[in-house]
């Protein structure tokens, strides 16, 4: 539960997403494995670090997400 499913490194401080049922990761794992952020809910993609989104070039599609998502 506190491992990331990517890398395989554990998380001691809550700071992986939960993307389904028992599966956790690492925010900027969960985008290098080519997950989509659609697939979250809106609160989830709120979440997500700042500087991950901006380094991934997702600014833009997490902003529009949340709005549809609203």
């Amino acid at each position: 539960m506190n491992t990331c499913r990517f890398c395989k490194k554990p998380s001691f401080h809550g700071e992986l997403l939960r993307y389904g049922l028992r599966h956790y990761a690492h925010h900027a794992c969960y985008l290098k494995a080519g997950k989509p952020l659609a697939a979250l809910s809106a609160w989830k993609i709120e979440c997500f670090p700042y500087f991950v989104l901006k380094e991934h070039g997702l600014l833009d599609e997490a902003k529009r997400l949340i709005a549809e998502k609203r």
